[in-house]
């Protein structure tokens, strides 16, 4: 066989061996762009990452990546190479607006483009774009769109100005796989951008709660032994309600004591600055004294509001059982009562009458009963009169077999049928606001089970409240 004959062959393998060589190359650069780590890359070194792998497979010496803002129809350019447009020297970061240009085009279509000079006259007769921006020299164009599911987070652009290297369709399928990569990588980083931002909205948010909470620790850490306590004794049904009570209630005095801080933190930083600045006067200083004894008088008086609601707290959870029990005549231990009860009941046009036999004795804690009497009665001057210039208080006495039954009566102003449904549970009070606490009924109801007893209540609005307290001879606790 002849030299001349053998020589298709070789022209034959020599382009086999370039197509071999191609496809080789092909596969390494998309096999380095499918297995970048966006997670981590900073945006930019991504985008130069991209265009290095891309520019060894097609010639992409001119390059650059734009990221469309759909809202605001603009593109910036993120990042930007071209030999011809030197002048520009850097134009990553530049905003352009979306109107009928080659890339404009290939975002209102969704679809890769490829272009010569050729083609875009042809799009220029039918008014599918408009001009062209920046250099239009190039022989061949080639520009796919970022597509993550039906998201457009941008276009890819390459384009050449040699006759040499024109692009064809293979050249834009490695660009259009390119593109694909890149947008997962933007979509990824903006949900892990976003991801960040909701971690720190809820740092935020955990950091003003735990301010606030800090607040109401010294109160819980108060509230934490009671709590125990009315646990064992199963006193109350719901004993979250208890605490969320007394919680709220003294939220209010700490809050404004909170806020009177604050105020006086920044009077004592404006004062101060003033002071090193050598621009204090005397009339700075006597607004600060004013300030400052207006401060501590919110601070004192809420400071003992706070510490007068914890106080009455903890006489809800007396242990009862470390009370010890005496045996009492009863008619005469009332009378001792109202004795004590005197300075309250002398200011009042109030009529308070007993009716108990003298021979009833009983064995029981005095101290739980005296609360329980004078409790009902201050809660009938204060709740029951608040519009009667005259009221009249019955306390009848009976002796049952097993028990003794206390009818306690007021003719005040009673309770309404939702009232009434509420009258035993911790803070409830038709006062509030006014000073009550909502603890006396709360405390009534649990000192009667303390004492092994029973308690029933009636009212109508108008008409009234009575109770009816039945309590054995003798309690052991």
């Amino acid at each position: 066989m002849s030299e001349q004959d053998l020589k298709p062959s070789y022209q034959q393998l020599e382009q086999e061996l370039l197509a071999l060589t191609y496809s080789e190359k092909l596969q390494h650069a998309l096999f380095k762009i499918a297995s970048i780590s966006h997670d981590d890359l900073e945006l930019q070194s991504l985008y130069q990452q991209v265009h290095e792998i891309t520019n060894a497979v097609i010639e992409a010496n001119n390059f650059f990546i734009a990221l469309l803002n759909e809202e605001e129809q603009h593109i910036e350019l993120v990042y930007f190479v071209d030999e011809k447009d030197v002048d520009e020297k850097d134009l990553t970061g530049k905003i352009i607006p979306l109107e009928q240009g080659l890339t404009s085009y290939v975002i209102k279509t969704r679809i890769p483009q490829l272009l010569n000079q050729s083609t875009i006259e042809t799009l220029i007769a039918k008014g599918e774009i408009k001009d062209v921006l920046g250099s239009g020299e190039f022989t061949s164009w080639i520009g796919a769109p970022m597509l993550s599911g039906e998201t457009l987070h941008g276009v890819i652009v390459a384009q050449t100005y040699q006759d040499s290297n024109l692009y064809t369709d293979n050249d834009l399928k490695v660009l259009n796989f390119v593109a694909n990569q890149l947008a997962s990588a933007i979509e990824s980083h903006v949900n892990e951008s976003q991801r960040r931002d909701a971690q720190q909205r809820l740092a935020e948010q955990h950091r003003l709660l735990e301010q606030q909470n800090k607040q109401l620790n010294i109160t819980i850490k108060h509230l934490q032994t009671t709590q125990q306590e009315l646990v064992q004794k199963e006193k109350m049904a719901s004993l979250g309600g208890l605490v969320a009570g007394i919680a709220h209630e003294i939220n209010t005095p700490l809050g404004i004591c909170v806020t009177g801080v604050s105020h006086l933190e920044e009077e004592f930083n404006f004062i101060k600055s003033r002071y090193e600045e050598q621009m204090l006067s005397e009339e700075d200083l006597q607004d600060f004294f004013t300030e400052l004894a207006q401060g501590l008088a919110i601070l004192k008086s809420n400071t003992i509001r706070g510490a007068a609601l914890v106080k009455s707290f903890k006489q809800v959870a007396v242990d009862q059982s470390s009370n010890e029990t005496r045996n009492i005549n009863l008619k005469a231990y009332i009378d001792e009562i109202l004795l004590s009860l005197k300075p309250k009941l002398k200011r009042v046009n109030h009529q308070v009458i007993v009716e108990c036999p003298d021979q009833i004795t009983m064995n029981i804690n005095a101290g739980a009963l005296s609360q329980i009497l004078s409790n009902l009665i201050l809660n009938s001057l204060i709740h029951g009169f608040d519009e009667h210039d005259h009221g009249r208080i019955q306390i009848i006495v009976r002796s049952k077999k097993t028990a003794i039954n206390i009818h306690y009566a007021d003719n005040g102003k009673g309770l309404t049928g939702e009232q009434l449904s509420c009258l035993f549970e911790p803070f409830f009070t038709t006062k509030r606001g006014q000073g009550g606490s909502g603890l006396g009924t709360h405390l009534i109801y649990n000192l009667v089970q303390s004492l092994e007893g029973k308690i029933k209540v009636k009212s109508e609005e108008g008409k009234g409240l009575a109770y009816l307290i039945s309590l054995p001879y003798s309690s052991g606790k």
